[in-house]
């Protein structure tokens, strides 16, 4: 192969950009969306589906788009072409485009112009394009010749931080510039004299008190709206700008951000910003808010967009999410909170307990025992029944199913309990359970097959008493099918209940935070094989319909999770899917199922920041999940899949009685408050009021990305895709292969994305978020199919290990499966297996107080496991640690269980990295290695084959009770570096293995590492291998990068490439003495954290991932 050659192969390619949204523009029922240099074009048109019907890779360049203006032509059809001006950083370019009847062509293209300076606004003017540049100029532009026709200055030649260029024509463009001095400077670029000098500004506008990010002109109205780093947006009458010399007045003044605001649009009557908050405000021409769009995450939302016509809003965030949002007079709405007005003096007595029989019928009952009706739709009250048995305590609980099933169930402090029809409350049940206080009650339906009631009485039992109608439908029969008895507790009544399907059990949540197994009917302990715990009888008062028998024996749970919500209690329990959702007053939510009769839990989910109390779970429409709960004094519905608040009600907190009811129609919340009852309804239901056009992916930055496995996937699952296969891009084409990746970032969570070869597309399949800080390294092992080798079935299984600040490590498993009916065609079940933190392994120790704590900053940087060649134990994971430790963790039990074994402080500084890997020979023993780089550029390497063997010297005693085992010396240790080590990676070889490293002052180091094992005659008369390691030959590259070298990966004895904060993804030849340049590509993605390559097929050749500040895949041919 030539040098000429050399030069080109291997050439790398994008494949896939996941960056911030930084523009964005409505074009007839098309959206135009800039992600970096990319143009993502969608279609608005609800007749047919929305989706994104192209992207157009690289039509900037290298600079990341910010802007689009559409030439407005009086014949121009926009839903059918369009020409549109492309601008952001120094670059411009024009494009005409066709998108009718579906199909997008590009008609033509400008060549790309690079100005001098940074381009704030573009505007059409008669054919020709003006740029507003970075220095207070003004330059009109030939797209066509591409040609600077004119370019005039400012006299004012400050820094610009927006601008917004106004007019049609040449002689009536006014430029309106925001300098650095927080100063509005207006001046006309027609105004300069024929000798070409610089314009004099016609106006200053103060007001501001910090840095104007943008601002928008709305010429109907003559209002000028800008946003600014002081966190306000304000409203200045201007008059007709065009027009020298005008008045301006400010009429606005709005605060309602919380951070700095990034971007304003001034419609006909609407104000919108969007700021660093990630909150998207909608305020009138009075400076009042109309509403408040919430759901991006991370740093903010950089580009809005509005389609007048249907009155949306658009935003692009941070998150590389775009969302479409509905004003006012559209959407889902609520009508807010009114009283239902309850005082009266026909009604007396205080209310004590409210609930919801469906959306449209509320039921009240008051400390007089008198039990009220209340039609949503009229607003009036109706007494159903009063008895003064029931008063002043009594407990309330509505039916669940469609309107309440028309029954509702009443219980005192005398052991009664009472079931009313509602529509025919005479023919109302009562049954004397208990010799005490009734504490709770529950309702658990079986669709419509059968309906149960729960009660808690003292001392933990609680009575099941199963309900059922006359077939007249006028009465009802309530028979007490079997009693529970709950764990012992000092608060022991049970909270909530709901069947398990099919219907064998009952899941119920009891006030000590327990989750509890128990059987439907007892008799089907015996038939299940299963052990029940029978108590012993209590005595039970007879009633109207009570049995003749006076002790009933009651059954203890067949599982149980302890104290699985803390303290606080559980406060809901929902069956969904073959799983059971669980919610609790710990501001969490669990997911767990059943096997073999014994909860297990699966994954433990947080909700949004300051929801300590969730109150329960709803699974809407499109399959996912809204949390209800309470956040300080306000009522909250969270979405978990957007991450928003979509609904707030400001009700006083969850201690007062409340109820929720939910249907496709509408949503309804009542509380008590001030002794009358308060209602907020909104139409739709628990849905998303607006339209994810692009999922999130995260918040912060990317810090690993880890390639999980691949999944064939075959032409009965279709192609999963948001383009539609017409409109892919040309060279996209792949085998139905689709690769699993993992990334983990700063925002706590860590994503699970698909990404089929095919298409070139991302799916988020799901999101853990169970860190409690930055999540900084991920390592898998164990990938294989669900069904292991013996029988295989279709997808992918794995493990995985996750770790990051406040010393904090996870271990999950994931499984990965297909299916056909989700969007990806892939669905996604994540099980928490085990966690570990240093701070709980010094709380379980004794004698505490004399030791020194761990420091709780301890952050893990990166994480390798070691696959220990011995049946019957799982694999070691290495962590490097900021505290300049290298910790060993032992998973057993299929990774249930999470054990420090051993640490080191060789390197006593911050350890960046770790590196694990094998070195096998015929005919002697596998060993296995582990190299460890810190921040003085040294790397470690030692020998874990025989670290669990008894009596081996790779463990030195600890040095104090409880504490770990002590590592012993490393092996070998080289100096690569003269600074931190930020990415590393080894090859074998047969000579040995080849290390590379690179540091942090963009140098790279590979060498050649032998291993020798030398037979040494042990004192019993038998032998041993103990390995010698030594360097053969090594070479440095000094200034490989011009910043930190952040990925690394040998692919061959011969190639290798690198990654570098410097956004270039270098290509290295090796094998020839010192590493040779081969070529270089430039990338998207900024501060690139983590890079991880891997070979998809020889037809396909490699993808490399890299992750930072978004996320960006690359492909190349071997």
């Amino acid at each position: 192969m030539d040098a000429r050659e050399d030069s080109v192969w291997p050439r790398a390619t994008s494949e896939l950009i996941l960056l911030p949204v930084t523009g964005l523009e409505c074009v007839g029922d098309r959206l135009l969306a800039g992600e970096g240099p990319d143009v993502l074009v969608y279609t608005l048109d609800f007749g047919g589906h929305l989706r994104m019907t192209k992207r157009v890779q690289s039509l900037l360049g290298h600079y990341l788009i910010h802007g689009f203006r559409v030439q407005l032509e009086p014949s121009a059809d926009l839903n059918a072409e369009a020409t549109v001006a492309v601008f952001g950083s120094k670059g411009l370019r024009v494009v005409k485009v066709s998108w009718g009847q579906g199909h997008f062509r590009e008609l033509w293209r400008s060549s790309l112009c690079n100005m001098s300076d940074w381009i704030w606004d573009a505007r059409w003017l008669e054919g020709n394009v003006a740029l507003a540049l970075g220095h207070n100029s003004v330059v009109l532009y030939d797209p066509v010749g591409g040609c600077v026709l004119q370019e005039v200055p400012c006299t004012d030649r400050c820094t610009l931080s927006a601008a917004c260029l106004i007019g049609d024509t040449w002689k009536e463009l006014t430029m309106v510039a925001g300098a650095v001095s927080n100063q509005l400077l207006v001046w006309y670029p027609a105004a300069t004299l024929p000798d070409k000098k610089a314009v004099a500004p016609d106006r200053r506008v103060s007001g501001h008190v910090g840095v104007i990010f943008s601002m928008s002109y709305l010429e109907s109205k003559g209002l000028l709206a800008t946003a600014s780093e002081d966190r306000s947006v304000r409203i200045w009458k201007v008059g007709d700008l065009r027009i020298p010399g005008g008045r301006v007045q400010n009429t606005g003044h709005c605060f309602g951000h919380s951070a700095r605001v990034w971007q304003v649009k001034l419609l006909e009557s609407y104000l919108i910003s969007a700021g660093e908050d990630c909150v998207c405000l909608v305020w009138s021409h009075e400076g009042e808010i109309l509403q408040a769009f919430r759901g991006h995450q991370g740093r903010g939302i950089r580009a809005i967009a509005a389609h007048e016509r249907q009155a949306w809003v658009i935003t692009g965030g941070d998150d590389s999410g775009i969302r479409l949002w509905h004003l006012v007079g559209r959407g889902h709405l609520g009508s807010g909170v009114s009283a239902l007005c309850f005082k009266s003096r026909s009604r007396p007595g205080v209310l004590k307990a409210v609930t919801l029989a469906g959306s449209w019928r509320l039921l009240a009952v008051t400390d007089a025992g008198a039990l009220y009706l209340c039609d949503l739709e009229a607003k009036c009250w109706q007494q159903l029944l009063e008895d003064k048995r029931f008063q002043p305590y009594c407990l309330l609980e509505a039916a669940p199913g469609p309107e309440g099933f028309g029954l509702c169930a009443m219980a005192n402090g005398e052991g009664h309990v009472k079931v009313v029809p509602i529509n025919t409350p005479a023919a109302a049940v009562e049954l004397t359970l208990f010799r005490g206080k009734v504490h709770s009650l529950s309702w658990a339906l079986r669709g419509y097959e059968e309906l149960l009631l729960l009660a808690s009485g003292p001392g933990g039992v609680v009575a099941c008493l199963e309900i059922s109608a006359a077939p007249s439908g006028k009465a009802i029969f309530v028979t007490e099918r079997c009693r529970y008895l709950l764990p012992p507790s000092k608060q022991r009544w049970h909270t909530c209940s709901a069947f398990l399907p099919p219907g064998d059990f009952l899941v119920c949540g009891d006030r000590r935070g327990s989750v509890l197994l128990f059987p439907s009917r007892p008799g089907l302990l015996k038939d299940l094989g299963l052990g029940g715990n029978a108590g012993a009888g209590a005595p039970r008062a007879g009633g109207g319909h009570d049995s003749d028998e006076n002790t009933a024996t009651e059954w203890g749970p067949v599982s149980a999770l302890p104290s699985l919500h803390g303290k606080q209690g559980v406060t809901s329990v929902t069956c969904h899917g073959g799983y059971v959702y669980t919610t609790g007053r710990d501001g969490a939510y669990y997911q767990l199922f059943v096997r073999g009769g014994q909860l297990q839990p699966v994954l433990r989910q947080k909700c949004c920041r300051g929801m300590n109390w969730v109150a329960g779970l709803r699974v809407v429409a499109d399959g996912s999940v809204a949390v209800l709960g309470f956040h300080a004094n306000e009522f909250v519905v969270w979405s978990a899949r957007s991450h928003e608040r979509l609904h707030v009600v400001s009700c006083g907190g969850g201690h007062r009685s409340w109820a929720f009811s939910d249907t496709e129609a509408a949503m309804a919340f009542a509380y008590l408050k001030d002794g009358d009852v308060m209602l907020y309804r909104a139409l739709g239901g628990c849905t998303r009021p607006h339209v994810i056009l692009r999922e999130s992916l995260h918040g912060r930055e990317i810090t690993c990305v880890r390639l999980v496995g691949t999944i064939p996937v075959g032409p009965e699952f279709g192609v999963p895709s948001f383009m539609q296969p017409d409109h892919g891009e040309p060279g996209s084409e792949g085998p139905g292969l689709t690769d699993i990746i993992i990334t983990c970032s700063e925002d706590t969570t860590l994503c699970v994305l698909a990404l089929p070869t095919a298409t070139g597309s991302a799916h988020a399949l799901t999101a853990v978020c169970n860190h409690i800080s930055s999540v900084r390294a991920v390592a898998v092992w164990g990938a294989g199919s669900p069904g292991g080798p013996q029988s295989p079935r279709p997808g992918l299984t794995a493990h995985v290990v996750s770790a990051g600040g406040r010393a904090e490590m996870h271990c999950f498993s994931i499984t990965v499966t297909p299916e056909p009916s989700a969007p990806s065609r892939l669905a996604c079940h994540v099980m928490h297996l085990s966690s570990h933190r240093l701070d709980e392994y010094w709380d379980r120790q004794r004698n505490r107080h004399r030791m020194v704590k761990v420091d709780p900053e301890t952050r893990y940087m990166s994480l390798a496991v070691c696959e220990l060649d011995r049946p019957g134990l799982g694999p070691l994971v290495a962590a490097a640690c900021s505290d300049g430790a290298v910790r060993l963790f032992l998973l057993q039990e299929s990774g249930r269980r999470l054990q420090l074994l051993a640490e080191t402080f060789h390197h006593k500084r911050c350890v960046l990295k770790v590196h694990s890997f094998t070195h096998e020979v015929p005919s002697q023993q596998r060993r296995l290695f582990l190299c460890s780089a810190a921040t003085d550029g040294s790397l470690a390497f030692w020998d874990l084959t025989t670290v669990l063997d008894h009596g081996s010297t790779a463990l030195e005693p600890p040095t104090a009770p409880g504490l770990p085992h002590q590592l012993g010396p490393p092996g070998l240790t080289v100096q690569a570096h003269s600074c931190g080590v930020n990415s590393l990676h080894t090859l074998p070889t047969q000579e040995g293995h080849l290390v590379a490293s690179g540091s942090e002052d963009g140098s790279l180091h590979i060498f050649e590492l032998a291993v020798d094992t030398p037979e040494l005659e042990r004192a019993g008369g038998g032998a041993v291998l103990m390995p010698q390691l030594h360097v053969l030959e090594e070479y440095s590259v000094p200034c490989a990068h011009a910043a930190h070298v952040t990925g690394l990966k040998i692919l061959s004895p011969s190639l290798m490439v690198s990654a570098s904060i410097d956004q270039r993804l270098t290509f290295w030849r090796l094998g020839h003495g010192e590493p040779t340049f081969m070529n270089s590509t430039v990338y998207h993605v900024p501060d690139v954290a983590d890079m991880d390559c891997w070979p998809v097929s020889p037809e396909f050749g490699h993808r490399c991932a890299l992750g930072g500040q978004g996320l960006e895949v690359y492909n190349w041919y071997d």
